[in-house]
């Protein structure tokens, strides 16, 4: 509702207009009344009104006078100006540039209803013209925004050829405001077992340390870019030589300010990582995979609430004897499909890993990394995934950028996993079936090589003895049976080709030893090579 102070020494002129106007029909309401200017300069200081009714004649400061004072501090109230006095006529064409209207007393309800409504309508237009003059501002603010972040996105990118760029052209291309000094990124990291949307305490929280930072950073620096990406913000600061201390400094003593802070909230927690300072903007290329980093090592610096480049810790080699320990019963979970075992593997793990995060702070990232690798050669394999390797990586490692629970790694992993099962359709009562297809395509892709069991059970990291099982039990067919059977398949082509004698035909189709290959063949089709060939020479050519 537009708000509406009345001013006027005579009480009863205030409660006739008050009573006069149905205010809500206008969608108004009188908020405050005075019988003074002083009085009533507070008043518009105080409530802002839209609309002020003035006497002209009145104690404190008369009515021209009060309307100077108002003009000086709000341009945009409106007033309506009353009189009892007829000379006053004289000034109602002079004032019309400056008022609504002049009304003379004694008040008649028609004029005033039908002024207060000309206000009302002008009200409601200024109000759109405002509300649209705000709309473009925000949209033009945030398509600059935009522009500005695009910077850190670009750095992000791999073989970004943005770093040859002079300063001038990164200032026009960005909108942003470079300058020669010191070049450095930042982070700063939300950690919540729970999205934001679900706890405004907390959102407050965030982004009032987020406004601050961003205000004390800007104190000290000549540029700063900041981009969001889910639970993360990135900063990419420019300030003067020997300013790096200083924001050190205060990045410490901010985290501090805040810990008792964000502890309330329970499994939350703010981390910020900055990384190497540079001395000039070309040599940014290794400062988001830096970041990254840092970050990653957050869980094993826990203790950390600002993670710089020398608190990394990168000593010994603990993998090989963390994975030797679970690689076994990993790859046959995962072989299985069985996605709780799976995780159990994978959590005892990272169990085994919490030993050693001391010599080596990105430890948990290490593992977590190379079970990505398993996951992805294994699905790989059995054609389950479309994406490249690469690909799957960065998505991956995404996820766990995000994360700062070891205990939710393990969790991360099953989730993809079960993903692509799902997916997939790879039901429990087929379960083996992912194993077998790998079989198949080895035997596909190397029949004319030597193939045996133990070979094959190399390739899915399983024993002889049970992958002869599971063969047996899925294809219906003995493992070395099923060889011979799609090397007679591929001999018939051969045999069909006027090109190929029955030597060649046996050799090409992995049959080494021609006697056994006319035993094998002769119990498969019934008749003997040459007989085949004879019988179907030319048939299957082309």
């Amino acid at each position: 509702m537009y708000k509406v102070l009345i001013v006027d020494d005579e009480i009863y002129v205030v409660a006739l207009i008050q009573k006069l106007i149905d205010w809500e029909k206008f969608d108004m309401r009188v908020e405050a009344t005075a019988n003074d200017g002083i009085t009533a300069l507070e008043l518009v200081k105080e409530i802002k009104p839209d609309l002020v009714i003035v006497d002209v004649r009145m104690p404190g400061y008369d009515g021209i006078s009060f309307m100077d004072k108002v003009r000086e501090f709000n341009e945009n109230v409106r007033f309506i100006v009353i009189s009892g006095h007829k000379q006053f006529d004289y000034a109602r064409g002079a004032m019309r540039n400056n008022v609504e209207d002049y009304l003379l007393k004694p008040i008649n309800k028609e004029e005033l209803e039908s002024v207060i409504g000309q206000v009302h309508d002008k009200l409601i237009m200024n109000q759109k013209k405002e509300t649209h003059i705000k709309e473009m501002k925000e949209e033009l603010d945030t398509s600059k925004r935009r522009i500005r972040e695009s910077l850190i996105k670009e750095l992000q990118r791999e073989g970004s050829e943005e770093f040859s760029l002079s300063l001038d052209k990164l200032n026009e291309h960005y909108l942003v405001n470079l300058q020669e000094g010191n070049y450095q990124m930042c982070m700063l990291i939300l950690d919540a077992p729970v999205k934001f949307d679900t706890s405004a305490d907390r959102d407050l929280l965030f982004y009032k340390i987020q406004d601050r930072l961003a205000g004390e950073l800007r104190r000290f620096c000549l540029e700063v870019i900041d981009m969001e990406q889910e639970n993360i913000i990135f900063y990419l600061l420019n300030y003067k030589n020997g300013t790096q201390e200083k924001i050190s400094s205060m990045l410490h003593q901010l985290m501090r300010e805040y810990r008792g802070q964000i502890q309330k909230f329970g499994q939350v927690s703010l981390t910020v990582c900055t990384g190497t300072v540079y001395e000039s903007f070309d040599q940014l290329g290794s400062a988001i995979p830096e970041l990254c980093r840092l970050a990653a090592s957050r869980c094993a610096l826990s203790e950390l609430r600002v993670i710089e480049p020398g608190d990394i810790k990168t000593e010994g080699n603990i993998l090989p004897a963390i994975w030797e320990f679970g690689e076994e019963k990993l790859r046959k979970a995962l072989t299985e499909l069985n996605v709780e075992e799976l995780l159990h593997c994978i959590r005892e793990m990272f169990s085994r890993a919490f030993y050693g995060i001391e010599e080596d702070s990105l430890l948990y990232y290490r593992l977590y990394l190379e079970l990505c690798a398993e996951i992805y050669n294994y699905f790989s394999n059995i054609g389950m995934l479309q994406e490249s390797e690469k690909e799957f990586n960065q998505r991956m490692s995404k996820c766990f950028l995000q994360t700062s629970n070891v205990r939710l790694y393990g969790k991360l992993l099953c989730d993809e996993v079960q993903r692509l099962i799902n997916e997939n359709q790879l039901s429990e009562v087929s379960q083996a079936t992912p194993t077998i297809r790998i079989v198949k395509r080895y035997i596909t892709e190397h029949y004319m090589e030597e193939i045996s069991l133990s070979t094959a059970a190399q390739v899915v990291n399983l024993s002889p003895v049970y992958l002869s099982r599971l063969f047996k039990k899925e294809e219906g067919i003995n493992f070395l049976d099923y060889v011979n059977q799609y090397r007679i398949e591929v001999a018939k082509k051969f045999l069909s080709d006027i090109n190929y004698n029955v030597l060649e035909a046996a050799d090409l189709s992995g049959f080494k030893n021609t006697r056994y290959f006319s035993k094998i063949f002769k119990k498969a089709v019934g008749i003997t090579p040459s007989e085949y060939r004879k019988r179907h020479l030319g048939k299957e050519r082309g």
